[in-house]
């Protein structure tokens, strides 16, 4: 039986600091792939804090969906589900 599965990656950068980066999942609105990614800087405990930092990212990635969308994509989805008069449309348009 093979450990757990580790959850993102931790890379070694040039100044000693360590970006981390974990898998968020697919954007609803762009399909692309997300990641969220967070610098550690150098010090004695860099590994540690990347770890504990990892873990964290992995447990709220459900809790916030992710997306790259710009305001203009969610403005354009928003008026395709919102159900309001045509006056107040058009405003929202303007």
């Amino acid at each position: 039986m093979t450990g757990a599965r580790q959850r993102g990656e931790i890379e070694t950068l040039a100044s000693g600091s360590l970006r981390v980066k974990v898998y968020a999942g697919i954007d609803p609105l762009s399909g692309k792939r997300l990641y969220l990614t967070e610098t550690v800087p150098a010090g004695p405990r860099t590994l540690a804090e990347a770890k504990k930092v990892r873990t964290g990212r992995a447990d709220r990635r459900a809790a916030q969906p992710p997306t790259r969308a710009t305001v203009i994509q969610l403005m354009d989805r928003y008026l395709d589900v919102v159900d309001v008069r045509l006056t107040t449309r058009a405003r929202y348009e303007e």
